[in-house]
């Protein structure tokens, strides 16, 4: 089913939602609202790559159904300061020239990525707070405060001739939250007074029955580490958890030590913080990482990467003995204050051991508390919804087991059966007199960030890249005279990823196929490439299927001379 939203007329019959990322995977977040003739962005994320998608750096979501309609796109609306809802702007953005809306943090943590990218210059960014509100003819959409793992995350009451929106935002309620910011109960509760028509609430853990644990708790437990520690301590975290690195590095200057920050992101972050005033942090508790040597071991807390057992982070370095500031040794304390990410467990399992062999006390979860989630665990997500009361109700923010169990539990607490919906990216929803339908289907994908190639890697090329890191490559060289067909030179033999290059009594045999396949085309036919590239594709391919059951993707090269 074809819609409105797809060409560049207006829609004038209720309010449109289209997820291009974000509801069915975790990242990417991205959701499209369209009504009449203007649009808005609700975040702009990307996704880390899967383990099939080899090579690839990062995932964003494919804009390319508004780029047609981009002169009726009104801004992108950022709920908070994380990649997976801001770091596919330096991408997106040069396409879609729109102002973008954010807290001071949130601005400040996109300006710096644009400029990285050279394109700072050429955007607009506006700086808003939350009470603030954002008003064009067809919406008006107010900024509230919640909690979450960063500092500055907003909700968003949007209200349109539809009816009233309440997107959540990433969120938890933290009763005994560490800064002044709160999850603003009592405005979401008198929207909910007001009439609430449509609420899009997060889904990430959904799963976790209960209330999550409130951040005071997890500074209670990096006390008690410290008070403990005889040696130094090492902190791997999200780069982006600056809440945490801020009570960090107070808790560092009450227990006699001083702080260095290790990694890139790290130290762009905690710089950012600092200079909007977010981080009221004790004089001379930071220190360069090269100082640390002249410390003694009770002395010194180092922030770094490397949580998810990234191969190059500060963290892998020390664990391989290649950091050029620190060897671990006996008495390090290490703790890894991040959840595991599905898919890297086995990289932060060798990370772990490697870490252990070295003689320090390594803490992670389930053995030690040191992490507390920044999402809504299940009762959290009731209470939202008792004090939202909505008519109608989409999950947004997770897999589609995720989203499906966020439906039911909309249901439970009384919203009909066929209003509340799962839909997933590409599905277009409407709001109007008729209430929430699901109405089409609008075209979406990833685009694939491979170095500085945007979109160059399709899936026909990651197919290739499995293709050859499971079986192998063979390349096969030949030089023929181009007047006569005679061969001049070779057949030359290279394999990559398939045998050992030790083995002589396999590269024998495959140099007498290929040399017996070669002997069996008329000397006059040899000057037609692609019949000789053939012929030696079929002989590499029979001898490794018969030898030895693989199936490596052959190249053969043809040198005309």
């Amino acid at each position: 089913m074809t819609s409105a939203f797809l060409s560049d007329r207006a829609n004038p019959e209720g309010l449109r939602l289209l997820p291009l990322g974000g509801l069915g995977e975790i990242g990417m977040n991205l959701m499209v609202l369209e009504y009449a003739e203007e649009i808005f962005l609700i975040d702009c994320g990307l996704m880390f790559p899967e383990p099939y998608m080899l090579g690839v750096d990062i995932v964003i979501p494919d804009i390319t159904v508004l780029v047609a309609v981009r002169e009726r796109i009104k801004g992108i609306i950022l709920t908070h300061g994380h990649e997976d809802h801001i770091g596919a702007l330096p991408f997106i953005l040069p396409r879609l020239e729109v102002p973008v809306y954010g807290t001071r943090l949130t601005i400040a943590m996109v300006a710096r990525r644009l400029e990285e990218h050279d394109l700072l210059a050429e955007c607009e960014l506006k700086v808003i707070a939350p009470g603030d509100i954002v008003a064009t003819n067809n919406f008006s959409i107010e900024f509230i405060s919640v909690v979450h793992s960063i500092p500055q995350g907003v909700a968003l009451a949007i209200t349109t001739p539809a009816g009233v929106v309440i997107h959540s935002g990433d969120f938890k309620i933290d009763q005994t939250p560490l800064s002044l910011e709160r999850t603003d109960l009592n405005r979401l509760s008198e929207i909910g007074n007001d009439g609430v028509d449509l609420l899009l609430a997060d889904s990430t853990n959904i799963e976790n029955v209960g209330y999550s644990v409130s951040e005071s708790e997890v500074r209670k437990a990096f006390a008690g580490f410290l008070s403990e520690a005889s040696g130094r301590v090492i902190v791997t975290l999200f780069a982006s958890n600056l809440n945490r690195i801020r009570e960090l590095i107070r808790l560092a200057h009450e227990h006699g030590r001083k702080v260095a920050i290790l990694g890139r992101s790290l130290h762009n972050n905690t710089q950012i913080a600092r200079e909007i005033g977010i981080f009221d942090l004790p004089d001379d508790t930071l220190v360069d990482i090269e100082d640390i040597a002249a410390l003694k071991p009770e002395e010194v807390l180092v922030i770094t990467t490397g949580s998810q057992g990234e191969p190059f982070s500060g963290l892998s370095l020390m664990a391989s003995g290649n950091s050029k500031w620190l060897k671990v040794r006996t008495g390090d304390t290490i703790i890894f204050s991040s959840r595991f990410i599905p898919g890297n467990e086995k990289a932060i399992s060798n990370l772990l051991n490697r870490l252990s062999r070295l003689g320090a006390r390594v803490l992670y979860p389930p053995i030690a508390f040191t992490h507390a989630s920044g999402h809504a665990f299940r009762d959290e997500l009731a209470l939202l919804h008792n004090l939202v009361r909505p008519q109608h109700f989409l999950p947004i923010h997770g897999e589609y087991r995720h989203l499906d169990q966020h439906c039911r539990l909309a249901r439970e607490l009384g919203v009909a059966e066929d209003c509340a919906r799962v839909i997933v990216d590409g599905e277009l929803a409407q709001l109007d007199e008729n209430g929430l339908q699901v109405i089409g289907q609008v075209e979406h994908g990833k685009v694939l960030i491979d170095g500085k190639g945007v979109g160059e890697i399709d899936f026909a090329t990651l197919h290739d890249r499995r293709h050859i890191s499971y079986n192998g490559m063979v390349m096969v060289v030949v030089g023929i005279n181009e007047s006569s067909g005679e061969v001049v030179y070779g057949p030359e033999i290279t394999t990559k990823g398939l045998i050992a290059d030790e083995n002589e009594v396999i590269m024998d045999e495959l140099h007498d196929a290929v040399g017996v396949a070669l002997q069996s085309i008329p000397t006059i036919e040899r000057s037609d490439w692609i019949e000789v590239k053939a012929v030696l594709r079929r002989a590499v391919k029979k001898y490794f299927r018969t030898t030895l059951d693989k199936k490596p993707m052959i190249l053969p090269v043809i040198i005309e001379l």
